[in-house]
């Protein structure tokens, strides 16, 4: 069975985003911090969940970068999203 490659390829539907002058260097920042302050939500996480169920302490700090993170991270998404 041979089948023309023009029959199965369709045209791309709609427009991306940086091709209507949606991509601006604002949503571009939002978009860095959001993968910065997840980055922080999970790494600070770990040590949470290691600080809660392993051997060592848990430290004041972890919990409170693990939730300023998330914090940012959630507040910047819907930045990005605006």
């Amino acid at each position: 069975m041979v089948v023309d490659l023009k029959e199965i390829q369709k045209p791309n539907i709609g427009t991306p985003d940086f091709a209507t002058g949606r991509s601006t260097g604002e949503r571009k920042m939002w978009a860095i911090v959001t993968t910065v302050a997840f980055a922080v939500f999970w790494f600070a996480g770990l040590f949470v969940a290691a600080g809660l169920w392993g051997e060592g302490g848990l430290h004041w700090s972890a919990p409170v970068l693990a939730l300023a993170g998330l914090a940012l991270g959630l507040y910047a998404r819907r930045r990005v999203e605006a």
